[in-house]
């Protein structure tokens, strides 16, 4: 289209006679941006920080969290840890191991993420092809 409207505005000024210009104004509206303030967590109790770091080193003990969210997190992970092992019964005895390593990590990684890590170049890295 502006090919055709480039041709025949050069046939127009070939010919003599000026094109007559239109102006065509837009406006964009400005993006705006608010921020809104995390709210800060409350503080977790002692017990509630003992519970989860028993958590951390032993996964059955993630149903006696007693911070609500940090139980619900964990609840999740195992659950994807588990999925990931059960059709993998050579790793299946590492569970314990490495759900603690996993969140013993600096960086903490998500333990089905390390159990994947380790199933794809220790043990079976033909099936990860």
């Amino acid at each position: 289209m502006l090919a055709g409207g480039g041709m025949a505005t050069a046939s127009t000024v070939a010919s003599g006679s000026s094109p007559t210009g239109t102006t065509i104004t837009v406006t964009v509206p400005q993006e705006t941006t608010v921020t809104v303030p995390k709210p800060k967590p409350a503080p977790l109790s002692p017990q509630a920080l003992a519970s989860i770091q028993a958590a951390y080193a032993d996964p059955a003990k993630v149903p006696e969290v007693t911070d609500a969210k940090t139980r619900e997190l964990l609840t999740t992970q195992l659950a994807a840890l588990d999925a990931f092992l059960a059709p993998r019964p050579k790793l299946r005895p590492y569970r314990a191991h490495i759900w603690l390593v996993a969140h013993e990590a600096k960086p903490t990684i998500a333990p089905s993420h390390l159990a994947a890590l380790l199933w794809c170049t220790v043990w079976f890295p033909t099936d990860c092809r």
